[in-house]
């Protein structure tokens, strides 16, 4: 390589690293554009699944039904989930993917953690739309009932690896359930080996054991979404939001506005509702 050569894609790989974050898109801009931005997560049924524009899912309508209410276009980013949520907040709404500096207006199923909010400068987490919870759901002909999660000592429990389902099957009661959990790369994966009856229980979001439910139910399985105790998990309850930019505020604001017009009128839990999930209000503690 020529010293030009050399010299050139030093500055390249400078100007990349310097760049900066992607630009904000306050609510006048999104208005004056004609089109926000949404992102979904790209494996995530109910909530999201599929790919760009032909995705699906709970929080897809809602991208949707928040675009019709501003009056504009919903343009839809969809990606699959990071290492972390500090990390999806900084790729998908402050500072975008390191080839096109992508990112959304809004991204929608974050966690209202203030801890996670603090320490995610130019992101906001704002606007809570329903309230999450833990929950399995089982296959009543093999487990008719399920008072303890000591019933997986020797039942197969499925379950999408390294999420909080897992981490918590994997130390309830001192890791004896581990030769039980049998583990998913996705939650789909996890959740078909259920759905088909391969194993008579789920570990997963209570949104997601409803769904899963749902579709076992289509192939003739009997089933029991519960919330046993769940000793020792780091929360059994958390509220769901949206993240918007530092300096997007406005824009969150306005979303966030359109969220509890859709909660006051019904229209949420009614798309709660046709994918087989109970909408829960949200609880702040």
């Amino acid at each position: 390589m020529s010293r030009l050569a050399g010299l050139l894609v030093m500055c390249a790989m400078v100007a990349a690293a310097v760049a900066p974050p992607a630009t904000a898109r306050p609510l006048d801009d999104v208005i004056e554009s004609g089109t926000i931005t949404i992102f979904v997560y790209s494996d995530y049924a109910p909530y999201s699944w599929g790919e760009g524009e032909a995705a699906q899912g709970i929080d897809v309508d809602i991208a949707r039904a928040i675009g019709e209410s501003l009056g504009v276009k919903t343009e839809l980013l969809v990606r699959g989930a990071d290492e972390n949520l500090d990390d999806d907040l900084r790729v998908n709404i402050w500072k975008g993917d390191l080839i096109h500096r992508k990112a959304a207006d809004v991204m929608l199923h974050v966690p209202v953690d203030g801890e996670v909010d603090a320490r995610n400068e130019f992101a906001v987490i704002t606007g809570p739309y329903f309230q999450e919870e833990m929950a399995i759901v089982v296959d009543l002909a093999v487990l008719p009932s399920v008072d303890t999660f000591g019933h997986f000592v020797s039942t197969p429990i499925s379950v999408e690896v390294d999420t909080a389902g897992d981490f918590f099957l994997s130390n309830a009661f001192r890791g004896q359930l581990q030769q039980s959990i049998r583990r998913g790369r996705t939650f789909e994966i996890a959740a078909s080996a259920f759905i088909d009856g391969e194993v008579p229980a789920l570990m997963a979001s209570r949104a997601q054991s409803e769904w899963a439910a749902s579709q076992a139910t289509a192939n003739g399985i009997e089933t029991a979404v519960l919330q046993p105790p769940m000793p020792g998990i780091v929360r059994t309850g958390w509220p769901i939001g949206i993240a918007v930019k530092h300096d997007s505020r406005d824009l969150g604001y306005a979303v966030g506005d359109v969220l509890t017009e859709m909660i006051d009128s019904g229209r949420m839990a009614a798309l709660f509702a046709a994918y087989g999930v109970e909408w829960l209000p949200v609880e702040i503690q």
